[in-house]
């Protein structure tokens, strides 16, 4: 972590006392259990990269970004001629952040107009804005892993974000509503089987809940992957993303909790749908981020195995 781009302290009293190491806490934790030690070292690393801070800033760029990515989503969409996309799109906005769309939000044919007005000069001003995001997460991922700055310039950095926001963000929101297309992909199968009525049910939400599962973990397994400075090891990312798609597909789940706890709070009023959206992305966010560290964490714990040198035999 010594090449990290980290400002130098000013001259002046210190007032705070200095942390105190783990390392003696760590090694009495993994000679009990290698598990509960792999979960103090990615508690360590989210605590010391300070991951929650650097995912409520995420999710302000998030927040920003939200609007213009969605009427980006509508342009492209109309643009490749694939209108009927559209009614994915918004069938993953209402199951990703409930209420943002319809009635109570933001009426969907706004949000489909800007994008059909927009144009290619204008879906790409939509995609720049919307990037901030990317910038924001990737810095992030920097600094969990303690990995050096990004030593590409402004534009070549930004262009290779926008990349990963056209790739990362079609898959992100198809899988808050997978129900659509897996429907129609079983269908022939189920009638196949014989799945109808409560078993057809039963077989569609297992189908359903696997497929998004695996989107929740291509997206996590290409982030912590590619964005973070460093390539952790495959066997890392791998436990990482799998264990944080479990922790999306559980926020998904209750979701419905979560809006209804927010427009149950009187004191919230008109911003209760912001607040909600904020929340939504702020816990994705955190999830991620604990995601990062726990590859981090594997990461440590399998290089701290490997032979030093100084061990090997003369």
């Amino acid at each position: 972590m010594t090449d990290q781009a980290v400002p130098a302290a000013i001259p002046g009293e210190r007032i705070d006392p200095l942390p105190k190491s783990q390392d003696k806490a760590l090694h009495a934790i993994e000679d009990r259990s290698h598990a509960a030690g792999t979960g103090f070292r990615a508690f360590t690393r989210f605590t010391e990269a300070k991951a929650s801070l650097l995912a409520a800033g995420t999710t302000y760029y998030l927040f920003l970004s939200l609007f213009a990515l969605i009427a980006a989503a509508f342009g492209i969409t109309f643009a490749l001629g694939a209108d009927s996309m559209a009614d994915t799109i918004n069938e993953a906005l209402a199951s990703a952040f409930p209420n943002l769309t319809g009635e109570q939000g933001i009426n969907p044919a706004t949000l489909q107009s800007v994008g059909k007005a927009a144009g290619i000069i204008g879906v790409l001003v939509l995609l720049y804005s919307s990037s901030g995001a990317m910038v924001a997460a990737s810095a992030s991922l920097h600094q969990i892993y303690g990995a050096a700055k990004d030593g590409r310039n402004f534009v070549l950095a930004r262009v290779r974000l926008i990349g990963w926001l056209l790739l990362l963000a079609p898959i992100a929101l198809i899988s808050f509503a997978p129900g659509v297309l897996v429907a129609d992909w079983t269908q022939p199968l189920r009638e196949s089987i014989g799945a109808t009525g409560t078993v057809g049910t039963v077989v569609l939400w297992v189908v359903t809940t696997a497929a998004s599962w695996l989107l929740d973990f291509l997206v996590l397994f290409l982030l912590l992957t590619h964005l973070g400075g460093i390539r952790p090891q495959r066997r890392a990312v791998v436990i990482a993303s799998a264990v944080g798609a479990v922790g999306i597909e559980i926020l998904k789940s209750a979701m419905g909790l979560i809006v209804a706890w927010s427009i149950a709070k009187p004191q919230y009023g008109a911003f209760a749908l912001p607040i909600t959206t904020l929340l939504v992305l702020y816990l994705l966010t955190t999830v991620t981020y604990g995601s990062a560290a726990l590859a981090a964490g594997l990461a440590e714990k399998h290089a701290a195995r490997q032979p030093t040198p100084e061990d090997s035999p003369a």
